[in-house]
């Protein structure tokens, strides 16, 4: 068993610890070992504004890359030719001590027990005068935010530790993840993954064994999951993830719910299985069930299909791939979620079926649809994407306009005022986005000038430190996340 970790104190600073889990597989980058359990190693290491290190704006910590290296970045023009980091160790000594000139790697090595440890610690400036938001992905009631210098921000609900903080404590501001070089963001309610821009995969969430790293232990902090590296794409349920293969099929692990990855037994998996489909061009998911793109350009799809979402005409239980019927005739652009599968097919008429009690479908009426029916209303509209909620559905036209549809108890429509359910879909005012996304009753939109707001409910801090100390529960109106 591991000793208590004494802490060395160049600055100081009060944590929480979490020690690195034990990560499996080798990664891409040569500085990478795994983490072992070794009586000598670093569990956090952080720059902050101290005494010693009068010249930094804020608090930065360190990516700890196994058990050599260490990287982190800090804002643009910070000078790091003298800082003083503070380092939490299980160790009984450490080398070097005090300020340190980060110009060129440092090499700090520790001791414990007879044993030792060495890293390399990498500090760069960031190129980024001032870094913007440049997509955007989230779960049931957090968000995660990719900026263009690499860096990824997190706000919300984190119960699982899906936001990557090192806890289970939920944000109700912007804070920022301990990763660096980041490309690409997958989210689902209770799990994440972040694309490194050296190719390497690092995720957080596991209760369920999503992670496919072996095991169904708390994962709060970002861990290398090396069968993720060559996802196409990678999909994120409420207990399951899913990944597409450059070769065109298709893996999960976790929870399983209704036996969603097609096994003889219905057992939850901690390692990636295969699941009996190929050829896929593109991947997704809704509440319970995964529809398939087939490069053939064919509609492929199993899973619980209460509300009829999978679109075959019925609302009955499929537990191998089926094929859907697609009166389109074309796929130009699938999405999913909530309970809902929607489609735009090559002449930019979008089609859904599923769930439809809010009227979410955008058909005019609450009726379920069991086939892909044609949505009128955006005939001859130019609708560049959809995002499905769990109870709403909003459609964003090309050129930025919104329009939402479904249920508005808690502002979901974005109109400044709660209401009944609206059937038809309506035009949120004054307000365009290049991006918006959400699976429950919070939304998030990306704007043209890199900032993120919210509207809907403020479940776990969702809405940002805007909401602060409101009486109210929700925001019906954006607001822009700080």
């Amino acid at each position: 068993m591991r000793r208590k970790a004494n802490y060395f104190k160049l600055g100081s600073l009060s944590l929480v610890l979490f020690s690195v889990v034990s990560l499996l597989g080798c990664n891409k980058e040569t500085e990478y070992t795994p983490k072992s359990n070794s009586e000598a190693g670093i569990d956090d290491f952080w720059l902050e504004k101290t005494s010693s290190n009068t010249k930094l704006n804020r608090p930065y910590q360190g990516m700890i890359l196994g058990d050599t290296a260490i990287k982190l970045m800090v804002d643009y023009g910070t000078d790091i030719t003298a800082l003083e980091p503070t380092i939490f160790t299980y160790a009984d000594s450490i080398s070097p001590k005090g300020k340190q000139n980060f110009t060129n790697p440092v090499e700090y090595t520790v001791w414990g027990a007879g044993k030792k440890a060495t890293y390399k610690v990498r500090i760069t400036v960031s190129a980024v005068q001032a870094p913007v938001f440049t997509s955007i992905v989230s779960g049931y009631s957090h968000v995660m935010g990719l900026k263009n210098d690499g860096t990824v921000w997190v706000c919300g609900n984190n119960f699982s530790g899906q936001l990557g903080l090192g806890d289970f404590s939920s944000r109700n501001r912007l804070s920022q993840v301990p990763v660096y070089d980041a490309v690409q963001l997958f989210s689902g309610e209770v799990a994440s993954v972040i694309k490194l821009k050296d190719g390497t995969a690092w995720a957080a969430g596991n209760q369920y064994g999503q992670l496919g790293i072996g095991n169904r232990n708390g994962t709060p902090i970002m861990t290398r999951v090396p069968f993720m590296d060559n996802a196409v794409n990678i999909e994120v349920t409420f207990g399951e993830v899913f990944i597409l293969k450059p070769d065109g099929t298709v893996w999960g692990s976790g929870r399983n719910f209704g036996n969603v990855f097609l096994l003889p037994a219905q057992d939850m998996q901690s390692s990636f299985v295969q699941l009996p489909i190929s050829n896929v061009k593109q991947l997704n998911v809704t509440g319970s069930e995964v529809i398939a793109l087939k490069n053939n350009g064919e509609l492929w799809g199993w899973g619980i299909n209460a509300s009829g979402q999978l679109g075959v005409g019925d609302n009955l239980k499929r537990t191998t791939p089926v094929l859907i019927p697609n009166p389109a005739g074309s796929v130009a652009k699938l999405f999913t979620g909530g309970n809902d599968l929607f489609i735009i097919d090559n002449s930019g008429k979008l089609w859904g079926t599923g769930v439809n009690l809010n009227g979410q479908l955008g058909l005019g009426d609450r009726t379920n649809r069991s086939t892909l029916t044609n949505i009128s209303f955006f005939n001859g509209k130019s609708i560049g994407s959809i995002s499905s909620h769990l109870s709403n559905t909003s459609f964003i036209q090309t050129n930025g306009t919104v329009w939402n549809v479904g249920e508005n108890s808690d502002g979901q429509m974005g109109l400044g005022s709660v209401s009944i359910p609206y059937t038809t879909p309506v035009q949120m005012p004054n307000f365009t986005t290049s991006t918006l996304v959400g699976s429950g009753s919070v939304m998030y939109a990306l704007k043209s000038d890199g900032t993120i707001w919210a509207w809907g409910i403020n479940d776990a801090g969702a809405l940002g430190a805007a909401w602060i100390n409101k009486t109210e529960k929700y925001s019906a109106s954006p607001i822009k996340l700080q």
